[in-house]
């Protein structure tokens, strides 16, 4: 009885320290900006990855694809998958929430949710590819994106529009 209550504290200690980490060390700043690094696109994956862990999917879900939400900053925002390419939130577009896009793809002929799921299926990647920016009335743009795994059913990702999608 005492070690799965030790483990459950260890446990919890674990995740507040890493939450408080992904929030320190993170310099995103909550603002509309064309120049977001992949540094801070990581970092604010991480950070959504944290927030989905500890507050539940249901939670997350919700939190992720509020217009007006700590989750959403301009041309960075989250969106969530299942490994099906069912669209589970979105930061960017609500309305594609509930819509299978497993079959589309770019301007560039890039299959752009089969590719981000085998990404995610290996836990985490960046991918480049051509959507629609929320900050320039949804003219297609180059995009490098993030995701990560949350767990076997769904995963989470965010990307820039800027500098850092323009490939080298």
């Amino acid at each position: 009885m005492r070690k799965s209550v030790v483990k459950r504290l260890f446990a919890s200690v674990l995740l507040i320290l890493t939450m408080v980490a992904a929030f320190v060390a993170t310099d995103v700043k909550a603002e509309n900006r064309e120049d977001w690094t992949t540094n801070d696109v990581k970092v604010f994956v991480e950070k959504a990855a944290v927030y989905a862990r500890s507050h539940g999917k249901t939670e997350a879900l919700k939190v992720f694809t509020a217009k007006e939400g700590e989750f959403q900053q301009g041309g960075l925002y989250i969106f969530a998958y299942d490994f099906s390419g069912n669209v589970i939130a979105h930061g960017g577009d609500a309305s594609l929430v509930g819509r299978n896009l497993l079959g589309m793809k770019d301007s560039n002929g890039v299959e752009v949710i089969k590719e981000l799921v085998r990404l995610a299926g290996n836990s985490s990647g960046w991918l480049y590819y051509t959507w629609p920016n929320p900050e320039h009335a949804g003219k297609q743009e180059p995009k490098l994106g993030y995701v990560v795994k949350i767990d076997d059913g769904w995963f989470i990702g965010s990307g820039t529009y800027g500098p850092a999608a323009v490939k080298p």
